[in-house]
């Protein structure tokens, strides 16, 4: 079951359960505290399994026409599940329905190789993100941050 979450102690409570299973990603308690700070004031967008939240996306207006994926994740004993790409076909029709044209997202770039992160950039370019620019020293200079872009209309099919 896909449900829109409004309760901001309820965001904050679905990002720590999900970040907190996936330490490979999200393995930095002071960055998981801010995107559990942040997460509160963004819309926010969850999967459940017997009422329990198995994923969510949260998402942050970053220009009048654009939203960037803030904060997302799928705790892992449901990937490859198709979750994601639902989850995100949810947050399309939130973006169509907005006025939205485009959509960001910010990952590790491949020149700091790392499986879990080549996992995530495979599932951006599966559901239609390309590279638009490296920032080889914004989140320090062991971590060059890959920025993605897609339009919310693009045509791409999620499934191929």
């Amino acid at each position: 079951m896909l449900k829109w979450i409004d309760n901001p102690k309820e965001k904050q409570s679905i990002t720590r359960s999900i970040l907190a299973n996936l330490p490979e990603w999200f393995g930095l308690p002071e960055a998981n505290q801010n995107y559990e700070n942040e997460a509160q004031h963004c819309p926010m967008v969850a999967r459940f399994d017997n009422g329990t939240p198995v994923g969510f996306f949260s998402i942050k207006e970053t220009g009048p026409k654009t939203l960037s994926l803030h904060v997302l994740g799928v705790k892992k004993a449901y990937h490859g599940k198709g979750i994601g790409q639902a989850l995100f076909e949810e947050v399309k029709r939130y973006a169509k329905k907005k006025g939205y044209r485009f959509f960001t997202v910010k990952t590790l770039d491949p020149s700091r190789e790392s499986e879990e992160y080549r996992q995530t950039r495979l599932f951006y370019e599966k559901i239609g993100f390309v590279k638009l620019e490296t920032f080889p020293t914004l989140w320090g200079k062991n971590n060059p941050c890959l920025f993605m872009g897609r339009h919310v209309n693009d045509t791409k099919n999620i499934n191929g």
